[in-house]
């Protein structure tokens, strides 16, 4: 049987076809220059060696788009000594670059459909980048890339903890699946009744703390707590932390009250601050803490015996 095409299709651009054909909405890998949009094509020379190259699709449904039409919204290459952010604004193309020493952390934030990654910088600014996490899996690969660095050489001998809620559990499963084998230390099962810096009586949404190799690692439901008549809560934040880029950190009690309020576990990395509240003592997060030399600030706990 004799094949047909569409008039449309025979009348485009190879090349706008292919990326159209290729078009979705996850972030997709450029292996050569064909791949990069047109847009940043005059940059693919420089950026072709990087060790991981993506483009990042604009927010586009398949029936609103047609061959030719500009539909990545940003670039980025990471490189051995940088990260470059390539993004397409109306009239023109914006660039940044990031040092890779300047990363001390970063912050994978996942709600559904929706990411938000964000990069923590030593002078206390950062750089977010929204994605779709049909694509978390490549922006974990990346993360991991731009936080890696020398071993540190401590080996964390305490038996790990097992969270009982799924979530948690699952969340383990899938650091472990990106390469990141982390186990628990601080684990606050979901539910607990807490008081607010407000004042006013919620049910918390748990916490739990892993040790990497290199790194701490803070799994958080994005709010600390729901009221009595919440909705359904999807989000979540995985904050990573390398050991040997923190300066110091410090914990900070919380005031007795009846239920419990929220101490805060302050990590330090230049001028970038990592605060996160936790209802549960810290003892175990401190000894990890001290055992990798992060400096302690604030006062510490009387010695045992």
């Amino acid at each position: 049987m004799q094949s047909t095409m569409s008039g449309w299709r025979a009348a485009a651009d190879p090349d706008d076809l292919r990326e159209y054909d290729r078009f979705g909405p996850w972030i997709d890998t450029v292996t050569e220059a064909i791949d990069m949009p047109r847009r940043f094509r005059p940059w693919w020379p420089e950026l072709s060696a990087a060790t991981h190259l993506v483009k990042v699709p604009r927010s586009y449904d398949r029936s609103q788009i047609h061959p030719g039409m500009d539909l990545y919204e940003m670039v980025i290459a990471a490189l051995p000594d940088r990260l470059c952010i390539l993004r397409a604004m109306p009239h023109e193309v914006v660039r940044r670059d990031v040092a890779r020493d300047d990363v001390v952390a970063s912050v994978r934030h996942t709600n559904l459909l929706y990411g938000l990654w964000s990069l923590l910088l030593a002078d206390g600014s950062r750089v977010d980048m929204e994605f779709n996490t049909v694509s978390a899996r490549t922006i974990a690969e990346v993360d991991g890339y731009l936080l890696s660095g020398p071993a540190s050489g401590v080996e964390w001998s305490q038996p790990p903890m097992e969270p009982k809620n799924h979530f948690f559990g699952s969340t383990i499963m899938s650091l472990r699946a990106e390469g990141l084998a982390a186990r628990a230390v601080h684990i606050e099962e979901p539910g607990r009744l807490c008081r607010t810096a407000r004042g006013r009586v919620r049910v918390s949404t748990g916490l739990m703390i892993l040790a990497a190799r290199d790194d701490l690692v803070i799994v958080n439901r994005h709010v600390e707590t729901l009221s009595f008549f919440r909705r359904a809560n999807y989000a979540s934040d995985v904050i990573r932390v390398p050991f040997r880029l923190m300066s110091s950190y410090e914990i900070v009690d919380a005031p007795e009250t009846t239920p419990p309020s929220f101490a805060q576990l302050l990590v330090t990395c230049g001028r970038q601050v990592v605060a996160q509240p936790c209802l549960a003592p810290l003892e175990d997060v401190a000894r990890l803490l001290d055992a990798h030399g992060v400096p302690r600030c604030g006062p510490r706990p009387p010695a045992a015996g």
